[in-house]
């Protein structure tokens, strides 16, 4: 379905006519085409359907921002307001996509801003909406980008490159890495583009306030590339056990390992295996990135944004993002079985101390905007400000109090 019709299809057309309108689109002239009141991030004047989208890819489109515009349909206006929420990684037919991603509000019209419809435009200065989505009593309604085509005005002689889908997520700064060589001495480039490499392992250790010994272990390994469950994928996995020093708080031995796309890093399967004290629970969980859902093995289905991580994925997505302070990413996370959004936020670089190595770090803030308390837990972040963004500490507020998780560092030339 074309882009620019998706609007006009969610407003109650009648199939059994064929009618044809057309609308006085003039705007006034001189003082009269002042307004009253000048609104921050309002662009005057009233557009029909498909003029708005042209107009909306011309805004800045910066995070945070809301733009109200008006659009004339065949018998009534609509007051419309497009919020940006913030960045997303999009895979579509045709490739996959960085997104800036948006939700269109209609103010005067109930009906259709149930509709929850959400634009994702390229981010570039195109702002090419690559995915329009919408809710309907029978289910999601896609329209996505079947291809597009920029046609040369002028004298040139060679056209301007049509735009090229960019494999995601894009790190930034982009790392320099050596591929290593396969069996028969050719390049493997399995894992370009990626901060990390096959077979990378990290480890570390989990401490409480006022305990001076570790409490828990935790390890983090990209196991390797194949086909699984029919498709070419990327098998991550981590374990999670208590040590001693915790057997009073509680016991817990738990396994997740993950699926996922390599070069999206999105999840299409994850498994679960949780041991907590003399409870054990497994979950597998079937991924669709396509259409938007998430499906249990032991039954049940929920509906989640294109672009979901789970658990394990986001550890390895956001070290790939771009973390430039005062950067902010948003991103889709399943978690206990339904989708949030997740807000992180780059505050500052700051050089922390692991052992007796200072190292430079960027410091993030995780926060779910959903939650009555989105920052209810204080979750902080620290990632190595170089090629190879490690995760170096992560520390957070629970019911046992401050807990904090500590990358082992076994050499300085490891870093």
């Amino acid at each position: 379905m074309p882009l620019h019709l998706l609007a006009g299809f969610l407003t109650s057309r009648t199939p059994a006519r064929s009618s044809s309108s057309s609308s006085d689109l003039n705007q006034p002239a001189g003082t009269a085409a002042f307004p009253d009141k000048t609104i921050v991030g309002d662009f005057s004047g009233i557009y029909d359907m498909l003029s708005a989208i042209y107009r909306v890819r011309a805004l800045p489109l910066a995070e945070g921002n809301a733009y109200p515009f008006t659009v004339r349909g065949e018998s009534s206006s609509y007051h419309a307001e497009l919020m940006v929420k913030g960045h997303q990684a999009i895979k579509t037919n045709v490739g996959s996509f960085n997104t800036i991603a948006s939700q269109l509000r209609v103010t005067n019209n109930s009906a259709v801003n149930d509709y929850r419809i959400q634009i994702f435009f390229t981010d570039d200065e195109r702002h090419v909406p690559v995915l329009v989505t919408a809710k309907l009593s029978a289910g999601q309604v896609r329209a996505e980008l079947a291809g597009s085509q920029v046609l040369q005005i002028g004298p040139l002689k060679q056209p301007p490159a049509a735009p090229t889908p960019t494999p995601l997520p894009t790190p930034s700064p982009r790392p320099t890495v050596t591929p290593p060589r396969g069996s028969a001495g050719r390049p493997d480039n399995s894992m370009i583009g990626m901060p990390f490499r096959i077979g990378e392992q990290l480890n570390y250790r989990i401490y409480l306030a006022n305990v001076q010994q570790p409490v828990g272990l935790v390890s983090y390994q990209v196991r390797s590339r194949s086909r699984y469950f029919d498709r070419n994928g990327l098998m991550l996995t981590t374990s999670a056990q208590t040590t001693d020093a915790a057997q009073r708080l509680f016991v817990a031995n738990d396994q997740f390992t993950s699926y996922v796309d390599p070069e999206t890093l999105l999840p299409y399967r994850t498994e679960l295996n949780l041991v907590q004290g003399r409870s054990h629970s497994s979950e597998i969980w079937t991924i669709n990135q396509d259409y938007g859902t998430a499906t249990k093995q032991a039954g049940g289905k929920v509906d989640i944004p294109i672009g979901t991580h789970d658990y394990l994925s986001i550890f390895y997505a956001v070290r790939s993002m771009n973390l430039a302070p005062p950067r902010k990413n948003a991103v889709s996370i399943l978690l206990n079985g339904r989708a949030k959004t997740l807000i992180i936020t780059a505050i500052r670089r700051e050089t922390i101390q692991l052992d007796s190595q200072k190292i430079p770090a960027i410091q993030l803030s995780l926060t779910t905007p959903e939650d009555a308390q989105p920052d209810k837990f204080s979750l902080r972040f620290w990632i190595s400000d170089d090629d190879r963004r490690l995760p170096l500490r992560l520390t957070a507020i629970t019911q046992l109090g401050a807990v904090r998780a500590d990358l082992v560092i076994l050499a300085v030339t490891n870093q």
